[in-house]
């Protein structure tokens, strides 16, 4: 009789214990998933915001050259341009 009680003892415990790693082990899980979860959506929004930096960039490049364009189609009071551009081949690059 007192065998079979030790026999049911440690059944009850090692169920027990069973059950506290299988609890530690779904949160962990379900610790890693909503990790993953804002992983992708951190790369979608990074996407976004990547597409987003390459319209402000074309819009930027359009707005310098409708400046540019204007500022030299200004003339003077004698009817000359106002500003000229100097000779692509004396531009000195680096």
């Amino acid at each position: 009789m007192f065998r079979l009680l030790k026999k049911i003892d440690a059944m009850v415990v090692i169920i027990f214990f069973t059950i506290c790693i299988g609890v530690v082990v779904i949160t962990m899980r379900s610790k890693t998933y909503s990790i993953g979860y804002e992983i992708a959506s951190l790369k979608k929004k990074e996407n976004q915001l990547r597409q987003r930096q390459i319209e402000l960039q074309s819009d930027l490049a359009s707005t310098r050259r409708m400046v540019r364009d204007k500022l030299l189609s200004q003339q003077d009071k004698l009817g000359k341009p106002k500003y000229i551009l100097p000779d692509p081949t004396h531009v000195i690059r680096e």
